[in-house]
């Protein structure tokens, strides 16, 4: 599966996943694999719950359960400047971001390995959208787009 992502905007194959319902997450990118999670946070994706290539991770806000996290794990993620995102380290990940986008990201945790996990995060300067980007051993390189809701 591949999917075509806006990191400015948190856009995702054109649409506006992040504070979306469950029912317009699910009209906008078809059926789910699976559905997780109960109460406050719950989660859909394709692929299974420990093998993704999306994941949308819901959070209740006033009665309603919105999207404010998308996790990218496999298959082929790009974005117009910087085209592959899976397909790169997650040190070159994160060079690309910041060269290609300039001052529209702010890097607020440079990239940093403890154990098997590497990770950092870029917060964006006119948007309420962050990126965290990183890598696992047994995973290779990961990045979710999410945005507080208010």
């Amino acid at each position: 599966m591949s999917h075509r992502v806006d990191l400015v905007n948190g856009t995702l194959d054109g649409h506006r996943v992040l504070g979306s319902t469950v029912p317009q997450v699910k009209a906008a990118l078809g059926r789910p694999d699976f559905r997780t999670g109960s109460g406050r946070l719950q989660r859909i994706g394709w692929g299974t719950p420990n093998d993704f290539t999306l994941e949308v991770i819901f959070q209740r806000r006033g009665g309603t359960l919105r999207a404010w996290t998308l996790v990218f794990e496999r298959g082929t993620v790009t974005d117009l400047k910087v085209g592959s995102l899976l397909s790169q380290t997650s040190a070159r990940l994160q060079s690309t971001i910041k060269s290609r986008y300039g001052s529209a990201f702010e890097l607020v945790h440079r990239l940093t390995c403890k154990d098997t996990l590497c990770s950092g995060e870029f917060a964006s300067a006119d948007t309420s959208v962050h990126l965290t980007f990183g890598s696992t051993r047994t995973r290779g390189t990961f990045i979710t787009v999410w945005k507080l809701l208010g």
